[in-house]
């Protein structure tokens, strides 16, 4: 699996030109990796952003060009800088590396919202987390190599968190605590897995970190202080839609401590059930769908 954001080359009017070419226009709803694949358009609306590709007559791809909308075309010629231009989005997807949902700023205020600093290729550089209230919460910092791959990224926090709250199937609570400045550095495998996240200060001491292993419908985490003394492991069982159905906690020593489980009713969001050490359901706690 590969992860490519959106390339945008800003190629000379001469290469769209030369009689051997042949020009597509495809909508920004297609990931770069997926061009090649998609379904191309005739045609698009003036005010559409859109992807125009470029084909020898081979049909091997030679360019992409980014084609904002006018909204996206105002913003770029007030840029100072190509490598400043920023983009506004509703929905971020890090384990598949996606922004999707394209809005204005303006359309961001008062709602939750993703901004994305691109570089002077038209690569993602940063995308920066802003709650309702219009506070930058975390920013992921992308890491790129010459093939436009990426098995590495950061998230730099500026505010206390808990990386349990935020992923409770990846960490634990027993060590998941992070402060303004802090690190978190996960790793990526081929797969598009996440196969470790180490957590550093805004010094780059090492904290603690985690190491991910994956089975059929299961996941296990082992965490670990920066001195490689384990804490403690958890693993998750999820259901044929890749909702966690239980995560059970062990001790270091590999002797289990407690577990959470869920359900999921037709008639609510979700039923979570505490169970102690004993394998005894201590507390059910019945959660009701969201309005509309």
């Amino acid at each position: 699996m590969k992860y490519h954001f959106f390339f945008v080359l800003f190629s000379l009017g001469s290469i769209f030109s030369q009689p051997d070419s042949t020009v597509k226009l495809f909508s920004t709803d297609l990931m770069r990796t997926n061009i090649l694949s998609g379904e191309a358009k005739e045609s698009v609306k003036k005010n559409e952003a859109h992807f125009r590709a470029v084909y020898y007559p081979s049909g091997e791809l030679k360019s992409v060009e980014f084609i904002p909308a006018n909204w996206d075309k105002g913003r770029r010629k007030k840029a100072k800088s190509p490598s400043r231009l920023r983009l506004y989005y509703k929905k971020w997807n890090p384990k598949k590396q996606e922004l999707v949902e394209g809005i204005t700023k303006k359309e961001g205020k008062g709602k939750p919202h993703y901004r994305a600093t691109l570089d002077e290729k038209g690569l993602v550089q940063d995308v920066d987390y802003f709650n309702r209230h219009g506070k930058m919460l975390w920013t992921f910092h992308m890491r790129w190599d010459e093939e436009g791959k990426s098995s590495e990224y950061d998230i730099e926090f500026y505010s206390n968190r808990n990386l349990s709250e935020l992923n409770h199937e990846l960490f634990a609570p027993d060590l998941s605590t992070i402060r303004p400045g802090w690190i978190a550095r996960y790793r990526i495998n081929s797969e598009g897995t996440t196969k470790g996240v180490s957590i550093f200060d805004q010094f780059e001491n090492l904290y603690y970190f985690y190491q991910f292993s994956y089975g059929n419908n299961g996941l296990r985490s082992k965490y670990y202080r920066a001195d490689s003394l384990l804490v403690g492991s958890h693993t998750v069982r999820f259901d044929t839609d890749k909702k966690p159905l239980r995560i059970t906690y062990y001790n270091e020593n590999g002797i289990m401590k407690n577990a959470i489980a869920y359900e999921y009713p037709g008639d609510a969001e979700m039923i979570v059930s505490q169970i102690n050490s004993k394998g005894e359901v201590i507390e059910r706690r019945i959660i009701p769908k969201k309005e509309n």
